[in-house]
């Protein structure tokens, strides 16, 4: 389950700037996403969209807090632009 509200601290916010991405486009992608899948340490890979249609990859991890903690957001790559198309065109409700 998906919760609105996002973590943010200097270094989350830092390290995205460093992917040349704002906290407002990772938190529109995150309330608009695609889909999303699990990756390890019980992190999750949300993939979602900007209101300019930017696709973006967000990393976020509960860990340490109840909210997701956004630990990498950066633009989605080819790869990863492939499997969004296929899965969306796989299954319409996603």
């Amino acid at each position: 389950m998906i919760k609105n509200k996002l973590f943010w601290d200097k270094w989350n916010k830092n390290h995205i700037k460093k992917h040349q991405v704002t906290v407002k486009e990772v938190e529109e992608a995150y309330k608009n996403k695609i889909f999303e899948i699990g990756s390890y340490l019980g992190r999750k890979i949300i993939f979602g969209k900007t209101k300019n249609n930017r696709l973006l990859t967000i990393v976020i991890s509960f860990a340490k807090q109840q909210e997701p903690y956004v630990v990498s957001a950066r633009d989605t790559s080819k790869k990863e632009r492939k499997v969004i198309y296929e899965k969306t065109k796989t299954n319409k409700t996603i």
